[in-house]
């Protein structure tokens, strides 16, 4: 629901010591070919210095056209083994580059290229040379159509992609914190220096004139809409309804704002404003619109949520949930939510909106309809940008199949656990969860997105949550763990 945002541009540059084979063996083009190629593929700009480097001067006119040129990463490639005064220069077109050595192409008699001395050398000089000056950087190895380069290279291309569209991206939060969720407070300045992303609050009261002044044959559509979607509906036509607007005055409020996501006070406020939950219009969002929306007023959740996304090209929304039971038998854990998830989470069996089951179970008022489905076995990403945006939790997981459907609402059982590509068992998992105090929200995404967050993590400098592993005795965090 934003504005088209700027490409990732990756910039490349060859350099080598004339002497080598680069040119001879045609280095240069094939690495110009086959980066073309991946730029086609995953979606980026690719900004070509044509002529090969090996003089100082050639160096600081490649870096002074880079530089015009606004690249985002610049991919130095040791075409062969080159001078490392050229580094310098180059070190100076962007804050992310990649060092990237190929390999000879005998491992016997004269020496033609010699580029992995070069490899070491340059991230020597970025390292204990510049210091502090130098760019964070990562290194490849291999020509440019080797799976084991194309795979370490699609990594950085979709972590940068990600990155490139956080910075430009808002996200809308509306009517604050739910109440006591302390833990969750966050300082603007802080996320936006971090990823870029902007935080803009606002009043409930602006989406509750916008739910009033919905159009009702436009929500009757969309009350078809989510009748035809879902495979049953056992809440009220009422209920139905009032969810339609509020998803109506939701997605106006992103379209008119250009937000790429919306933290939204989902109680109290909305049932003693509007009488209404709003799970149904959260769910729709993320299924139709393959938008994020996060609980309680939570703007790290939105922003976890929003990270996932871009990182899955934005083809379905990530959800956000809370861990909610243990099973040590099966080393699963239920994940749920009282019915936010998109319908793309589900199972065979569909979603059904269902009146809330939390929400006025206590009480005659029904206060609006939820999802209930259980969701898919599938792989999934679990990540949270917590304590400030410092932090950045990555755990791999699997929604396993589970003799117990779990508690009503939008739920499964996650299993094979990975914590920074690690396994790690249940028990230790949550230890490390609850001894860390990790924030109680989690946003997951379909797929593995564990090593694009980890680079993310690294090129923004952010820590990640390190394993605790289960114990008797007492553990602090920074006094004995």
């Amino acid at each position: 629901m934003t504005a088209l945002e700027p490409r990732l541009r990756v910039g490349y540059v060859g350099v080598a010591f004339p002497t080598f084979y680069a040119t001879e063996l045609n280095e240069y083009a094939k690495a110009i070919a086959g980066l073309q190629a991946l730029a086609d593929r995953l979606d980026f700009d690719l900004i070509v210095c044509e002529e090969p480097v090996s003089e100082v001067a050639d160096a600081e006119s490649a870096a002074r056209e880079l530089k015009e040129q606004q690249v985002d990463f610049l991919m130095i490639q040791l075409a062969s083994c080159a001078s490392g005064e050229l580094v310098l220069p180059l070190a100076e077109v962007a804050s992310r580059v990649g060092i990237w050595g190929i390999p000879d192409p005998h491992q016997e008699g004269d020496i033609q290229l010699h580029s992995l001395v070069s490899v070491n050398h340059y991230a020597s000089i970025l390292t204990r040379y510049l210091r502090e000056d130098a760019p964070a950087y990562k290194w490849f190895f291999g020509r440019a159509d080797d799976p084991e380069f194309v795979g370490r290279f699609e990594v950085t291309a979709r972590s940068l992609r990600a990155l490139k569209r956080m910075e430009t991206a808002k996200i809308g939060w509306i009517g604050g914190n739910s109440p006591g969720f302390f833990n969750m407070n966050f300082e603007e300045t802080q996320i936006r220096s971090r990823f870029g992303t902007r935080v803009v609050a606002h009043e409930f009261a602006e989406l509750a004139e916008l739910t009033k002044a919905a159009d009702k044959d436009e929500a009757r559509q969309v009350v078809a809409d989510l009748t035809a979607g879902a495979a049953n509906v056992t809440a009220g036509s009422d209920g139905m309804e009032r969810g339609a607007r509020l998803y109506l005055a939701l997605k106006q409020l992103a379209t008119t704002n250009e937000y790429s996501a919306l933290a939204v006070q989902c109680w109290p406020k909305f049932q003693e404003v509007l009488g209404v939950a709003p799970c149904m219009a959260y769910s729709w969002l993320g299924s139709e619109d393959g938008f994020a929306v996060s609980c309680e007023g939570d703007v790290p959740g939105a922003l976890s949520m929003l990270l996932l996304n871009e990182l899955g090209n934005r083809s379905g929304s990530s959800t956000l949930l809370d861990v909610t039971a243990m099973d040590p038998a099966t080393n699963t854990m239920l994940m749920w939510h009282c019915g936010v998830s998109p319908r793309h989470f589900a199972n065979e069996d569909g979603i059904t909106w269902i009146d809330h089951p939390t929400l006025g179970r206590k009480s005659p008022e029904v206060f609006g309809v939820a999802g209930d489905q259980v969701f898919a076995p599938q792989e999934t990403t679990l990540t949270y940008v917590g304590d400030n945006a410092s932090e950045m939790l990555v755990v791999r997981a699997r929604i396993e199949e589970h003799p117990a459907k779990g508690f009503v609402g939008t739920r499964g059982w996650f299993g094979g656990f990975e914590l920074n590509g690690e396994p790690i068992d249940l028990a230790d998992l949550v230890n490390t969860l609850v001894v860390r105090g990790h924030e109680h929200h989690y946003a997951v995404g379909q797929g593995d997105w564990s090593d694009e967050l980890l680079e993310i993590a690294a090129w923004l400098g952010m820590r990640t949550v390190e394993r605790v592993g289960t114990a008797r005795h007492l553990q602090r965090p920074g006094v004995n763990c």
